[in-house]
């Protein structure tokens, strides 16, 4: 496991996180965070369960939480804050990017 951390979770990312792995019956497993070519502006944010790292991936742990980044998205992600917010009709998890450049209009993708 990597000790720098390249991605932190706040406190309400991690436990929705850990609740989320709780759930599906895995608390050990790790969230992969990734980008993908995606939208208008380039890229968008993925979240996915991984059970076992890929050959390659970058591991680190935040509040408690593994997180998993595939060496081509880590340089986009690098210094990024993963929130959980909980709204009256949405709710869901929030990127804080510091390397992102722009947003588009509907806020589903990014560049950097």
């Amino acid at each position: 496991m990597t000790t720098e951390t390249a991605i932190t979770l706040t406190e309400q990312a991690a436990e929705q996180a850990r609740q989320m792995l709780s759930r599906r019956g895995t608390p050990d497993a790790a969230i992969r965070i990734g980008v993908t070519t995606s939208g208008c502006s380039g890229f968008s944010y993925r979240l996915e369960y991984a059970d076992q790292p890929d050959e390659g991936d970058q591991q680190f742990e935040s509040q408690g939480v593994r997180l998993v980044v595939d060496s081509k998205s880590l340089s986009a992600l690098q210094g990024m804050v993963v929130d959980f917010e909980k709204q009256s009709f949405k709710s869901g998890f929030k990127f804080i990017n510091p390397r992102e450049k722009a947003r588009c209009g509907c806020g589903e993708s990014f560049s950097v």
